[in-house]
């Protein structure tokens, strides 16, 4: 580190500005000085998206090597640590090696995550990785080596995963030092020091493919040739980019409600739509007519009273009041329709797509006579919700996204025989796909669906699943391209939400502050900017009175 603090500020940013560029590409140019670049990296780092802060072991799915501990052969285990770094705790790798090797080379433990749904995308402003590492001098010579595992043809119509991992390549970034070190050390791995350490089968690039990675693995080969038990502890694992947000002044233009009978059958209506409106809040959307109370095809409460549909056991008139209350009030809503939901077992069966496209077309027929022409109602929404991921089965691939497709276009272009006003949709972004690949998935939905007006993007930005500044704007920017490519306007449904498995967070309404965060991202992308949902944002919730300041401070108020 001497030679990086004898440098002055205006000789680190000049060299910074002369190979930024270079740097990005991920390879070395001449005269590379890791040391150097290390420091560049630390100087112009902004947003960062925590990968994994190693706090709970429930949390994700790791592989180790010989998680049996065959007798005879060097393995690894892990455990919580009792010293962590930054937050509630860290991760101990505890390795045995036994000095003998069956091929010559040295002797080698790995810890491994495989990425899923919400996985990382290493292409955005890339700089690098950082991990803290803690090591004991007490160790014997080991290289810690930590490998970025990528698969060029992910997702290809072909063959979308490579189960045998033959065609995956590893890309890494070795340390001979850090594991003999007492004491937490911050590991800066650039992007542009990791070698190709294995091709994989059929691939073209010898360099790093930032949005094609699988996950990561973290080696420690025994150098030392000897026999001998070791540990070290690993601690906040990091994507550093050089983004930084600079946000405007957007607001929301909608909210989301979830009715639900004994709760709002006698709610104050025009309180509520007084209330929305001093926020500037003027449209609310109705997330579904009808609810299930029962299993997934019985549909037993109607949200308006006068309906013949033959699954329904229970009427209310919820509906019929907020219409009412809207007319008073100068309020707007797009009204849900059916509560359907897609199959989880088979995407490709077309049992559960008819069954709610029937079920949507009579409902709409229904609801169309009683409200299609109240000077309130500004659009319609096609409740059922789909995602990009795979879990626990998706519509990545062919025949299923047609499949989607079709049943989508069927709903919304029957609307469209009845109702000019515009049709919506609120797909969730599970990041299933990489954020290009994402788009593209999105844009050949959108080429099959021309009735289909609206996106309100689910942001899951209420169950600890994502970056705020580093992954929504990275998959903003292709699915609002796919929209514009496709006369489809892109809207943000924020969640006013916290609910997370992991850490568990019981569910509540979110504070203003991390809020705010995931408004200004969806301000930089649109001005359509809903919320899900007005119980966790309405008048008295942190949120709501978080807003109404901000509002304020910005001249923005009504």
């Amino acid at each position: 580190m001497e030679r990086s603090f004898l440098l002055s500020i205006s000789a680190l940013f000049l060299a910074f500005v002369s190979c930024s560029d270079d740097i990005h590409k991920g390879y070395r140019i001449d005269g590379y000085d890791l040391i150097l670049e290390k420091q560049q990296i630390i100087n112009h780092t902004k947003a960062v998206k925590s990968i994994n802060p190693y706090d709970e072991l429930a949390c994700e799915i790791y592989d180790i090597s010989n998680p049996d501990k065959e007798a005879g052969k060097a393995y690894l285990d892990y455990e919580l640590g009792d010293d962590p770094k930054e937050g509630a705790g860290s991760f101990k790798l505890m390795y045995n090696f036994t000095g003998q090797s069956e091929d010559g080379t040295p002797e080698k433990v790995y810890f491994q995550q495989r990425w899923g749904d919400y996985r990382v995308d290493l292409s955005f402003h890339p700089l690098g990785l950082s991990i803290w590492v803690k090591g004991n001098r007490h160790n014997q010579n080991a290289t810690f080596r930590f490998i970025i595992m990528e698969d060029e043809k992910q997702f290809s119509a072909e063959a979308p995963h490579d189960y045998t991992r033959r065609r995956w390549s590893y890309f890494a970034y070795e340390d001979t030092e850090i594991l003999l070190k007492d004491g937490w050390t911050r590991l800066i791995m650039p992007y542009s020091a990791f070698k190709l350490y294995k091709k994989g089968e059929g691939t073209q690039s010898d360099t790093l493919l930032m949005n094609r990675n699988e996950g990561f693995r973290i080696e420690i080969e025994n150098t030392s040739g000897k026999a001998w038990e070791g540990e070290c502890q690993i601690d906040n694992l990091e994507q550093l980019t050089s983004y930084e947000l600079k946000g405007g002044t957007p607001k929301f233009s909608s909210i989301f409600i979830q009715l639900n009978k004994d709760a709002y059958e006698n709610e104050d209506w025009d309180q509520q739509f007084r209330d929305s409106k001093e926020v500037g809040i003027d449209t609310w959307i109705i997330q579904y007519s009808q609810q299930f109370t029962g299993n997934h095809d019985e549909t037993n409460v109607s949200f308006y009273k006068n309906t013949n549909l033959p699954w329904v056991q229970v009427k209310c008139d919820i509906i019929d009041k907020m219409f009412e209350a809207a007319e008073r009030n100068g309020m707007k809503i797009i009204l849900g329709l059916y509560p359907g939901d897609y199959s989880k077992t088979d995407p490709t069966d077309p049992t559960k797509y008819n069954i709610n496209a029937e079920r949507n077309k009579m409902l709409f027929d229904e609801v169309y006579e009683q409200f299609g022409n109240n000077p309130c109602l500004v659009g319609w929404y096609i409740t059922e919700e789909f995602h990009d991921g795979s879990y626990p089965v998706g519509w990545q691939q062919e025949p299923a996204l047609s499949m989607l497709a079709k049943y989508l276009e069927g709903v919304a272009s029957y609307i469209k025989t009845k109702s000019n006003k515009p049709v919506s949709i609120a797909p969730a972004l599970w990041r299933g796909l990489p954020a290009d690949l994402c788009g593209q998935w999105f844009g050949r939905i959108f080429k099959q669906t021309p009735n289909i007006d609206h996106l309100y993007l689910q942001d899951i930005g209420g169950r600890c699943l994502v970056d705020f500044d580093v992954d929504l704007p990275n998959w903003y920017a292709e699915v609002k391209k796919a929209c514009d490519e496709n006369g489809v306007i892109f809207g943000v449904d924020i969640e006013s939400f916290k609910s997370c498995n992991c850490p568990n967070v019981p569910y509540k309404a979110k504070d203003w502050a991390e809020l705010k965060e995931q408004l200004l991202v969806a301000g930089l992308f649109t001005e359509h900017i809903t919320n899900f949902s007005w119980v966790t944002f309405k008048k008295g919730t942190n949120n709501y009175e978080g807003y109404k300041i901000y509002l304020k401070e910005n001249n923005l108020l009504p």
